[in-house]
């Protein structure tokens, strides 16, 4: 994956269309051309602040994340191993969602 520019990403004012660097260099922007401007100014800022949002907290939604799976590999190799207790549901409930995580790390290229 190509490096991408550093964090936090801005939004410009006053218009709130142009996503920025941390230098305030232009990231990207909502907007397509000058007819579509007026009309869809409100939805393409708020598609800017998602984008934002959404750069801004992949870090740590992606820390919480592997947090939560070391957590649930734990949970399922105390589970699976116990004598007292074989709960095969439990077991292959944790299993699927593990499976999940480890697609959505796969997808981003992060690494587990």
């Amino acid at each position: 994956m190509a490096e991408s520019t550093p964090l936090p990403w801005h939004i410009s004012l006053p218009d709130e269309t142009l996503i920025l660097g941390p230098d305030r260099q232009i990231v990207a922007t909502t907007l397509q051309d000058e007819d579509e401007y007026q009309a869809n100014c409100d939805r393409r800022s708020a598609d800017a602040e998602l984008i934002v949002q959404c750069v801004n907290t992949h870090p740590a939604a992606m820390a919480a994340l592997r947090e939560s799976y070391v957590a649930l590999a734990f949970a399922f190799n105390r589970l699976h191993s116990s004598g007292r207790s074989r709960d095969g549901e439990l077991c292959s409930d944790f299993g699927k969602v593990r499976g999940r995580i480890e697609a959505v790390f796969k997808s981003t290229g992060e690494k587990l």
